[in-house]
């Protein structure tokens, strides 16, 4: 169970480091605090290694316990993500049978939405087509996240699950969620939860959405702090919320996306923003 507190958060400067006096704030459980990075990582150079950027980004976070990204590839405290073919999915199979198996795997990112063509990206059929020789495989040591959809309360996660009969091989649930405020983000993760309440939940996307993709301000990169903090102290109490991944370690330089147009700890640089010192100081306590 996690630990609750009844000390709150005090005023955090938007710059600035969480202050409280000694022994008051407690920082947050192992493992519920951890990140997101949006990009490819470095793929060139002799010995590189597809995500070894965003392990150096990642190692300017110490307060995250693992990272993501999107892909298959193993790495120092990184948590892979299953692809949505055939090939990734034999990949799957060789990690999770091998000496060195990951602890968990998360598979299908998103299957029931394609940003590029705005039509479903894998049928809950396909779906479970694809997934069943990694579910029938002997791993043993590593722990399935089941499929994350784009659209929580959608219709495709209970379809794949009536398609592949396979809820059960799955160890957690994971929502995506993008709200413009802490208590609209709160409602829409019980709501998700009320309908899937059989596993532990993991938050793997979360940020607060923003109007526009303009370059942020003071204000809200203030508000981003505030949610943050807000949202860490609240998944603390929850015991059904195992895992949170905040999004993002980086800025998107690509393409504008308002769901992370102010919650980036690093810039296009990877220099740090005004939100990565609070990230790194976060604390639990109850607000």
């Amino acid at each position: 169970m996690k630990l609750t507190l009844s000390t709150s958060l005090l005023p955090m400067a938007i710059y600035g480091i969480l202050t409280a006096p000694p022994g008051v704030a407690a920082k947050c459980s192992a493992g519920l605090v951890n990140i997101v990075f949006n990009g490819p990582g470095n793929k060139t150079g002799p010995g590189s290694h597809p995500d070894s950027q965003l392990f150096s980004w990642f190692s300017k976070m110490p307060a995250a316990k693992n990272w993501i990204t999107f892909n298959e590839h193993q790495y120092e405290k990184k948590i892979p993500m299953l692809g949505d073919n055939r090939d990734a999915v034999q990949e799957a199979i060789r990690m999770v049978t091998s000496t060195s198996p990951p602890e968990f795997l998360l598979t299908f990112n998103e299957p029931d939405w394609d940003y590029k063509t705005g039509k479903t990206k894998l049928t809950p059929q396909a779906a479970a087509d694809l997934i069943e020789p990694l579910l029938k495989t002997t791993a043993k040591h590593t722990k399935f996240i089941a499929p994350v959809p784009a659209f929580p309360m959608s219709s495709w996660l209970p379809e794949f699950y009536e398609k592949c009969k396979c809820r059960d091989h799955f160890y957690a649930h994971s929502v995506h969620i993008y709200n413009h405020t802490i208590d609209d983000a709160k409602t829409a993760i019980n709501t998700f939860r009320n309908k899937y309440n059989d596993k532990p939940l993991w938050i793997t996307e979360i940020a607060p959405r923003q109007l526009n993709c303009d370059a942020p301000t003071s204000s809200s990169w203030a508000k981003s702090s505030e949610f943050m903090n807000e949202l860490f102290a609240w998944g603390q109490q929850i015991e059904w919320i195992e895992k949170i991944f905040w999004n993002s370690g980086n800025k998107i330089v690509t393409h504008c996306d308002t769901n992370v147009a102010a919650s980036y700890l690093l810039d296009g640089n990877g220099n740090p923003t005004p939100l990565l010192a609070p990230f790194n100081n976060l604390t639990c306590s109850q607000t």
